[in-house]
Formats: structure tokens, sequence, C-alpha cells
């Protein structure tokens, strides 16, 4: 594998962008009393959110592969893992502090840190991957077995309601559906429109997901204020 920059996976994440700005700023919109559309009841606005989640956690498999072809760069892989770290930290003290009643003790960002350390012992073992990925989501579907670790052995000091919460399963699953497809890349044939814009975006994702909820959340809110 090149240790060229695969440019399908920022278009990639940076479509998932799109797609996640587009749905927070419904989600805000809702919260204000604009709107009321269905994001988390209707069939479409679940699959759309699955989508997304789907493509930001099947290029963190992606990436793995890609990041650790010719070995695993500790070095490397550490770095990142330390300031993805403390990215989610900053999200669950910052929530903490302005929704104390529903902070974020496991999001995206929570979950991504935690895949990571996982699928790294996959990297070299695709099919395995996939296999693992599919007895996750079987086992989900037929909620057999209760995988919600995190909130059964936290769960009388955990929010009731936490804004961002993806419990480690299933949705570790994409990351390993992710592994597989870094040794199958079929995201190289769909995602080949060029556009620096998105590219730049699934470059810069990890920033834009830290701060477009405090842009998005505070127009909206100045707009409710100054209509009220």
């Amino acid at each position: 594998m090149s240790n060229q920059r695969d440019t399908s996976l920022d278009l990639m994440r940076g479509i998932a962008i799109i797609m996640m700005i587009a749905f927070h700023f419904i989600y805000d919109l809702n919260t204000f009393g604009f709107t009321e559309i269905p994001l988390f009841t209707h069939w479409l606005g679940v699959a759309w959110r699955c989508l997304i989640v789907f493509l930001f956690l099947s290029a963190v498999g992606i990436s793995l592969v890609f990041a650790h072809s010719k070995g695993i760069q500790y070095k490397k892989f550490l770095r990142r893992l330390f300031f993805l770290g403390m990215a989610a930290l900053t999200v669950s003290f910052g929530t903490y502090i302005m929704f104390p009643d529903g902070w974020v003790y496991f999001g995206i960002l929570h979950l991504i840190w935690v895949s990571s350390l996982i699928a790294l012992a996959f990297i070299n073992q695709p099919k395995t991957s996939l296999l693992i990925a599919l007895l996750i989501l079987i086992g989900f579907i037929f909620e057999q077995p209760n995988l919600n670790i995190i909130s059964n052995i936290f769960e009388s000091y955990l929010p009731i309601g936490s804004i961002d919460y993806y419990p480690l399963f299933p949705w570790v699953s994409f990351v390993f559906v992710g592994i597989y497809l870094g040794h199958n890349p079929y995201h190289q044939k769909i995602f080949t429109v060029q556009s620096n814009i998105l590219e730049a975006m699934g470059k810069h994702a990890l920033i834009i997901y830290l701060t477009h909820q405090i842009v998005l959340f505070g127009l909206v809110g100045l707009t409710y204020y100054l209509l009220n």
C-alpha cells in the first residue's frame, strides 16, 4: 500500500462533515422551536444519522490500515490517541458545564478513542474484522448479549439522557468494517469526485467537529433571541 495520502478518504470524511453539519443545524432549529423535524423518530432521520456515523467510523478503520500498512507506527499512533483523548475530554468537560443533566460521557470521540485501541490489533486481519463486525451487529439486532458495558457498570453515576451517546456496541462494528475496506478499498471507486473544499474539510474533520456546533448553536440561539 502506498504512503501517498488517500484523497478518497478525505472526500469521504468531507461528505460526512457536510451531512453532520446539516443534521446538527436541523437539531438546533428543533431545539429553539423553529422546526419540528423528527430526526430521531422517523426512519429517514435515523438512517441519516447512521450513515453519518458509518462514514466517520469506517474511515477510522480505513485510516488505521493505511497509516500502519508497513508495520504499526506506535509513536504516531500514540500521538494521535493523545490529541483525540484531549478532544474527547474537552467535549465532556464543556458539556458538563453547559448541560450537567446530559453531559457527554461517551460520545463519538470517546468511541473512536476506544475503538482505535481495540481495532489496532486487527489491522492486518480484514476477514476476521468483517466477521467480528457481523457478529456484533447480529448480537445487537437480537439484543443478545447485553453489551452496553459502560452504562451497566457506571449506571448510577451517569446522566439518564446524554446529549451525545454512542456505546461501544454496536458502533465499533463500523470500525471493523473500515478495516476490511482498508484492504478492499471500494471507497476509492465510490468517492471519486474532485473537490478541494470537501477534501480540506476531511483533512480537518476533528477541528470542524469540535467547533461547528458552537457556531451553529450560537447563530440559531442569537436569531431566536433577536426574534423574541
